[in-house]
């Protein structure tokens, strides 16, 4: 049988203990934000539902004033014909091209102006003396060859002779050929004036005859 169970244990009530008095008098709102004691009910601090409906009633303003001209525009845009609409996008499309034209044209001016600005490299003349013999060696063909093409061009050079005589072979030539095909076209113009004149009096022989013909015969009657 089991012992009675005695008052001690963790089921024994506490006796005595100070009270517990609010020690926080200050007033609070429905919310639990603190009020102040001589706070007017005009002041109090509106509620998370107030705030939440009046942000609400500021973005349906927002919404209404937004959706007004777009639904213009909509409107506008089903009044319009295919024939405007292809107009509009057409003259959008050749101001885009105009623009697209203006920007590379201010571009390439803005290159051609830059390379007119550049500094343009100075030729540094070296002294013969301080050439190496290869660099000598150049230098003197070039002089060279300067020298030559502008005698040639003055015609005082065998190559150049030589081609001027060639060219005045060729200039005879082509006189004595231009010459020679006048001559023959005289020829033949007088040799078809010759035929078309013998043609002629043998015509005339020929009606000459006929009529003689016919004024012996009206004789015989």
């Amino acid at each position: 049988m089991p012992a009675p169970r005695g008052r001690g244990g963790k089921f024994k009530p506490s006796r005595g203990g100070g009270k517990h008095f609010s020690r926080d008098l200050q007033p609070l709102d429905k919310d639990g934000n603190a009020l102040g004691l001589w706070r007017e009910p005009a002041d109090e601090v509106p509620s998370s539902g107030e705030e939440e409906s009046s942000s609400e009633e500021s973005s349906e303003e927002s919404d209404a004033e937004g959706a007004g001209p777009s639904t213009s525009t909509a409107a506008n845009s089903a009044e319009l014909t295919r024939e405007e609409r292809r107009n509009q996008a057409k003259a959008k499309k050749q101001a885009a091209l105009a623009r697209r034209n203006k920007t590379a044209a201010q571009s390439r001016k803005q290159l051609v102006k830059e390379d007119e600005d550049a500094p343009q490299p100075k030729k540094v003349v070296k002294d013969v003396s301080q050439l190496s013999r290869r660099e000598r060696e150049a230098l003197q063909a070039q002089q060279a060859r300067e020298r030559y093409l502008k005698l040639h061009a003055e015609g005082k050079t065998d190559e150049a002779r030589s081609d001027l005589a060639r060219l005045k072979i060729i200039r005879e030539q082509r006189e004595a050929e231009r010459a020679r095909k006048e001559a023959e076209k005289e020829e033949r113009d007088e040799q078809a004036k010759e035929r078309n004149s013998a043609i002629l009096a043998r015509e005339e022989k020929l009606r000459a005859a006929a009529m003689g013909k016919t004024v012996k015969g009206g004789k015989k009657k």
